[in-house]
């Protein structure tokens, strides 16, 4: 007989960088991407543990700061912490900003949810000279404390203690407002259709005008005549509420944080960022540790794939028996796709999301997006648009949708169309899997360098198309912290495991496609209509196969390049050539899956023209170096 057990369902909610993603992968393991900065958890993560007799659901909602219902990840909370039905909400606060995340805290008891405060980076606060009575914290918001470190374990099981004992009652600390508010909270109640939700709660928000909860009014006019009476001592109303909640945070703050004076010297991590944010020295610092980081993943890659390549191909020349027949040379295709994935795109995919999970957990990332801003601010990017902007470092699809953080369509496309220039994961191991190892590590940032001056003439150009005003970028700055092995780890490998399981099996496809093709005589059939295009770039016309199946998957562009040439590339185009072909290969919108994304984000027309430019320009400009520096040659 199947065990029956008691389901619990808990959200977990807080600020962005409070370590909300860092304890779902605590209570139940490497479930969700963890990271430093703003806007991984746009969507709602969900994962379940048994414990005993009783199987929790935890929902990871996006990080916000207050329950406003202004931005896209502020309604998505609402919307799980009010609509759908939870047992309990676990909320993470930063002991460094206690104040800060207390004003959700009330905002949350005000809807009387069963909840639990857990307070994270309490040893960071006491390294600043913050102590907190955690009792005496519990005691003034009558809810369960409990001190975690996701990190390093420290609480989880007595936060999962209080979980299993979430529902045994309500409690929770109620904010006193002013005669006339309270008055006017009253007046709503009466007027309130029946809801599961606290007729306070809903009160309140209607009256800070969150018009989801004016659903439950049987007459909307109730507003109207309400803030009509309060109109003499409080004309901005919902202002007056969220100043209320925040003096009442900061008087709770107050009374259980004691500050310990510190030393008047500078700390280290006060010291780096003397460095890195400042105007002139962090944007030249942040632009030679990147050149650094590319420098180690192109020296380490290098290393690898040339381990790896000697590996695969003694392993295919051990198939030398069978390549005389038909089935032989479509399985010898197959094997040398798989073999160009690990030997080749592998190494680079998987390092690359190693670094950028030791960026992100050292705090080094959003120094180096504050930096990024200064600059592409310029060139008429709003400040959000740093958050897709990295993720496209990542993989241009996902980016699309990160896109959403911006205000409107009309910046989100704008930000969109430079994913054209940003080299995700599959097209970086492009540029250091065949231009760095075959060309050399000079011709590999010459690529880099190339993409940045064809991303800067579009920019000029597209400013003059697209005028948006300029915004300020909230990015909150992480303390530096010392990365675990573990978690980093575990963050690349949820990165790049749809590689493993997705593109590596397409990498054998594009390897058989390219043998059946060989074999039915159809690779000539396909390569004379393009010859126009390989004629304009300067390159071989066989090398038009990998740049069809690139967009198809980019990773397939590596695979069908040895697939067509063989395994020294060096032997089959000069330094030019490769050169000409990694410009072809990675300026424009990258693939099938990400203009599939476009069109779900901006609809079909507007996603294939993009498309189709982002083509047609990386072509233009990859031929057009090609022949100048073949006279100046």
């Amino acid at each position: 007989m199947k065990k029956k057990y008691l389901n619990h369902k808990i959200l977990l909610i807080g600020q962005p960088n409070s370590g909300k993603s860092s304890l779902l992968n605590a209570l139940v393991g490497p479930r969700v991407i963890v990271s430093n900065y703003p806007g991984t958890t746009v969507e709602i993560v969900k994962a379940k543990k048994k414990i005993d007799d009783t199987e929790i659901e935890f929902v990871d909602t996006p990080g916000i700061y207050s329950i406003s219902d202004r931005s896209e990840e502020e309604k998505i909370t609402e919307k799980v912490l009010f609509e759908e039905k939870a047992d309990g909400a676990i909320i993470i606060a930063d002991a460094t900003s206690l104040e800060r995340s207390l004003y959700m805290v009330l905002q949350i008891l005000e809807a009387q949810i069963p909840t639990i405060v857990a307070l994270n980076f309490i040893e960071e606060a006491e390294k600043k000279g913050i102590k907190i009575d955690c009792k005496k914290l519990g005691r003034l918001l009558n809810v369960p404390i409990v001190l975690i470190n996701p990190l390093t374990k420290r609480g989880i099981d007595n936060l999962i203690d209080s979980l299993l004992r979430i529902k045994e009652e309500v409690r929770g600390f109620r904010v006193e407002y002013d005669d006339d508010i309270e008055k006017a909270i009253k007046q709503i109640k009466l007027r309130l259709k029946e809801s599961r939700l606290p007729k306070r709660f809903i009160a309140l928000r209607t009256l800070e005008e969150d018009e989801d909860f004016y659903k439950y009014l049987r007459n909307k006019k109730v507003i109207k005549e309400v803030k009509k009476d309060l109109e003499e001592h409080h004309p901005k109303v919902a202002e007056d509420i969220s100043i209320t909640r925040y003096g009442t945070a900061s008087f709770i703050a107050e009374k259980v944080t004691q500050i310990v004076p510190l030393g008047k010297e500078k700390r280290l991590q006060e010291k780096i960022d003397d460095i890195l944010l400042h105007k002139v020295w962090g944007p030249l610092t942040t632009g030679l540790l990147l050149l650094s980081i590319f420098g180690i993943l192109l020296y380490l890659g290098n290393l690898t794939q040339e381990i790896l390549m000697g590996l695969t191909q003694k392993l295919l020349s051990s198939f030398g028996a069978v390549e005389h027949n038909i089935i032989g040379i479509v399985l010898i295709q197959g094997l040398t796709g798989l073999a160009a994935g690990v030997s080749i795109a592998l190494p680079y995919v998987f390092l690359f999301y190693l670094l950028l999970g030791l960026l992100e957990d050292i705090g080094l990332l959003s120094r180096f997006i504050l930096n990024a801003e200064r600059f592409l601010k310029k060139i008429g990017l709003p400040g959000k648009s740093f958050i897709p902007l990295a993720l496209g470092l990542g993989c241009t699809a996902p980016a699309c949708r990160a896109t959403r953080v911006l205000s409107s369509k009309k910046e989100q496309f704008h930000c969109t169309s430079f994913f054209t220039f940003v080299p995700c994961s599959s097209r970086i191991a492009i540029i250091m899997g065949i231009v760095g190892f075959y060309g050399g590590i000079k011709l590999a940032f010459s690529v880099f360098a190339t993409l940045f001056v064809t991303g800067l003439i579009w920019a000029f150009g597209i400013k003059k198309v697209i005028h948006i005003e300029p915004e300020p970028l909230l990015l909150e700055l992480p303390p530096y912290r010392k990365p675990l092995l573990g978690n980093v780890l575990a963050k690349s490998w949820i990165r790049m495991k749809d590689f493993v399981y997705v593109v590596m099996p397409l990498l054998a496809l594009g390897g058989i496609a390219y043998g059946i093709f060989e074999i039915t005589g159809l690779t000539n059939i396909i390569i004379k209509p393009f010859s126009p295009i390989t004629a304009w770039l300067g390159l071989p016309d066989v090398t038009i196969i990998p740049l069809v199946f690139g967009f198809l998957q980019k990773d397939l562009t590596i695979t069908m390049l040895l697939s067509v040439l063989g395994s020294n590339i060096s032997l089959a185009l000069t330094p030019l050539q490769i050169y000409t072909f990694g410009i072809a290969s990675t300026i424009g919108i990258p693939c099938i899956i990400a203009s599939g994304m476009l069109i779900k984000e901006f609809g079909f027309k507007k996603a294939l023209s993009l498309t189709i430019l982002s083509i047609i320009y990386g072509l233009l400009f990859a031929g057009l170096v090609w022949r100048i520096i073949s006279i100046f040659k």
